[in-house]
């Protein structure tokens, strides 16, 4: 009777696993399949200052694939920023920002990860995907004189940028590579395996909270030592100026669970700074981009594209009903950006830069 209840005990134990798993492998799938922005969008897109800020497409090699990159502010020698983007999404929805830096001198350049719009592959695999594809960037810009090269010759300082699961690749790739001078990272996670266990928590509840182990078995066979990166060893590691930005009612990335700032008890980088947004309704995930009245605005419609997409099977807006939607957006008052947030990362650079010069 004892070797029967063992049995039975060890098929149940097989059958959690086997769920666990199956159950890991349908968030990756759903997660990381192949992702094309969709142009209609509360954001502006490229079109919209195509005639002030031309760029320039360049494509690179990373872990097998083509990934797609973009040249801007080719004249400017201030430094160069390496742009790295969020999940679900591209480097397109941030130029209101990125063309700030461009306008104070920067040159910058920005790419899609593996999976993502231009670039190549059927899917961008996981979160240890952006390091990965930022490391493939930093050594692409470095072997392209006329992206990397002053007018004298000498070389751009390089600074890394990004937001969110970019955000993550900006410190995380600190972990692979020593030529980048400074960092901003902004509502960055610090582990691929906390956050994507906190995420399906909130999209499977507690049961999330046993997948970790089988998170990390899956990066391991997608990245194999790059399976679990972590933000803040980078940091440490590099010594360099990191400007670490979250805003404290962040409902993708919590403030306190799992931000690479909840870890800075952890952090011995003396060059280390912090800025935390706390004006509502600029205090989430994605609207510190943004004046106080154009988050709400962006929150606004949000809602409103929310309410029609229950409407429809899976959230499924039809492409002409989404069209109509956002055509009667009011980008202008929806983009007004906090140009006194941007002030503050440039001024982090420039001191950087400054010091670095001296």
């Amino acid at each position: 009777m004892g070797k029967i209840i063992a049995l039975i005990i060890l098929l149940i134990v097989l059958l959690v696993i086997f769920i666990l798993l199956v159950i890991t492998l349908a968030v990756f799938k759903n997660s990381y399949g192949r992702f094309s922005v969709d142009p209609d969008v509360t954001e502006y897109l490229y079109d919209h200052f195509r005639d002030r800020y031309p760029r320039r497409e360049v494509f690179f090699p990373s872990d097998g694939e083509t990934l797609k990159g973009y040249v801007f502010g080719e004249e400017n020698e201030k430094a160069l920023i390496v742009f790295s983007h969020g999940i679900w999404s591209g480097h397109e929805q941030y130029l209101s920002f990125l063309t700030y830096f461009i306008d104070k001198g920067y040159r910058v350049f920005a790419y899609d990860y593996r999976g993502y719009n231009g670039s190549t592959g059927e899917d961008a695999r996981g979160l240890p995907e952006s390091p990965v594809d930022l490391k493939s960037a930093l050594d692409y810009v470095r072997s392209d004189n006329s992206i990397i090269k002053k007018k004298d010759g000498t070389d751009l300082k390089i600074l890394t940028m990004g937001h969110s699961w970019g955000a993550y690749a900006s410190t995380a790739v600190l972990n692979l590579d020593d030529g980048v001078f400074a960092a901003c990272a902004m509502s960055g996670f610090d582990d691929p395996v906390t956050i994507s266990v906190e995420t399906g928590k909130m999209m499977l509840g507690p049961v999330a909270g046993l997948m970790g182990p089988f998170i990390n078995l899956v990066n391991g066979v997608m990245f194999g030592k790059n399976k679990r990166l972590i933000a803040h060893e980078g940091i440490n590691k590099s010594n360099i100026p990191v400007l670490l930005t979250h805003a404290d009612r962040d409902a993708f990335i919590a403030l306190n669970v799992s931000s690479i700032v909840c870890h800075k008890d952890e952090i011995t980088n003396p060059n280390v700074k912090y800025h935390i947004i706390t004006e509502n309704p600029r205090d989430n995930h994605n609207d510190f981009f943004l004046t106080a009245e154009a988050a709400a605005e962006t929150q606004k419609i949000r809602a409103e594209f929310e309410e029609i997409s229950k409407k429809y099977k899976k959230g499924e807006v039809p492409r002409d009903v989404r069209h109509e939607f956002f055509s009667k957006v009011d980008k202008v008052k929806a983009n007004q950006p906090c140009t006194e947030y941007y002030e503050l990362i440039d001024a982090f650079f420039t001191e950087a830069l400054i010091k670095g010069n001296a």
